[in-house]
């Protein structure tokens, strides 16, 4: 009897068991269930502006990079035309900013608001800016907009921190720096005329000019002083020489005392106008030089005080065509800011219909003014990739 009471109580306990572990089980799934209904209920993120704006279908294909300034990418380029209606809403110039660096870059002048689409008393959109951007046509930065006044000649230093830039008024032509690091001017003066402007290989000094005078600024003394020195709009320093490109051919100098090594002159016919250089261009190490005539184009190498050269035919792109911007080793060629093109050069320094085109420009007046900068990154290359060519 007590054995049947014993069994009895120990099957009790073990159903009663059972019973708590299954209610435990019910309790524990429903409690799953309200989480994941909590969960499935919790508010999705909201979207951003320019996400909304990108969520919308766009007949131009355009894409908002921010509220008011898009990308498009036209005829099947794979180079985006930018549009830029808010220049306050586009990054800046940041030294910072490793990625920025890793391709040669271009400065260059842009009125971005020039255009129907801003606003006739919007004053600081259809001012003048300075912007720059890789040599591939990506990341597009903005670079000075804290002056009033139509571009006349901008030149960025070698170490990349630095800006040269004269701008004219009403008032007069102003020469300033800009500091990239701090965002601080130092005024250089207002002069009647345009400038040219030369940068020391270390960034140290800067050369300026105007008309026939010469000035020597040094950075970290904030001196500025006469001095006679020789150099033009398409000048070098580079490995303690001075490369310049003067009207009739190249002089070659040595920077620390100031004096003439040796100079490059092809062999020219015809009157002295017509022997002018009206164009010219140097890489950035001096070695090549580019300069167009009325009738002919040569291509100098100043390390073997040789050149090459061309007559000019109408309509006709030619081996030497138009080499505004000259890459390292003289391996890439890049002509305009706006409407853009990047040429490849072959082993000759020649062109030979290796091209990529693009329109890198969307609103406002035509960009001007470029040079290059940053010009020994990537080796030089002015693309990651060179499959994009031709």
């Amino acid at each position: 009897m007590k054995k049947k009471i014993i069994l009895s109580v120990f099957i009790g306990i073990l159903l009663s068991g059972c019973e708590q572990e299954s209610v435990s089980r019910l309790n524990s799934r429903d409690n799953s269930a309200e989480k994941s209904a909590v969960i499935e209920r919790k508010p999705a993120k909201p979207m951003s502006i320019v996400e909304q704006k990108n969520a919308q279908h766009w007949d131009d294909g355009r894409i908002y990079i921010t509220e008011n300034n898009y990308i498009r990418y036209m005829n099947g380029s794979s180079q985006p035309t930018f549009y830029i209606y808010k220049a306050k809403e586009w990054p800046k110039e940041d030294l910072n900013n490793q990625s920025s660096y890793d391709l040669p870059r271009v400065v260059f002048r842009w009125d971005n608001g020039e255009s129907g689409d801003a606003p006739i008393d919007d004053f600081y959109e259809r001012r003048d800016k300075v912007w720059s951007i890789k040599t591939d046509g990506t990341d597009l930065r903005l670079v000075a907009d804290e002056f009033d006044g139509i571009v006349q000649s901008i030149k960025m230093s070698p170490n990349n921190r630095y800006l040269a830039l004269s701008y004219s008024t009403d008032e007069g032509v102003f020469k300033v720096i800009k500091d990239l690091k701090t965002g601080e001017y130092a005024e250089l003066g207002k002069y009647p005329e345009t400038t040219n402007f030369l940068w020391a290989e270390d960034s140290s000094y800067l050369y300026f000019s105007d008309k026939w005078k010469k000035w020597k600024y040094t950075v970290l003394t904030k001196e500025i002083e006469k001095f006679d020195v020789k150099f033009s709009n398409a000048s070098i320093v580079y490995g303690g020489k001075r490369y310049v490109v003067h009207d009739f051919g190249a002089g070659i100098y040595d920077e620390k005392n100031n004096k003439l090594l040796y100079a490059v002159i092809p062999n020219q016919e015809g009157d002295i106008e017509s022997q002018i250089f009206r164009k010219r261009t140097i890489s950035p190490t001096g070695k090549y030089v580019w300069v167009e005539t009325w009738t002919k184009r040569y291509l100098i190498d100043t390390y073997r005080q040789t050149f090459n050269v061309e007559e000019i035919i109408p309509n006709k792109l030619g081996k030497y065509y138009d080499f505004e911007m000259i890459g390292l080793g003289a391996n890439y060629t890049k002509l305009g800011s706006a409407s853009t093109a990047v040429f490849k050069l072959n082993g000759k320094k020649e062109y030979d219909g290796s091209y990529v085109k693009w329109y890198q420009i969307g609103t406002g007046q035509s960009a001007s003014e470029g040079s290059l900068y940053n010009a020994f990154a990537n080796d030089g290359g002015f693309f990651k990739n060179a499959e994009v060519f031709k």
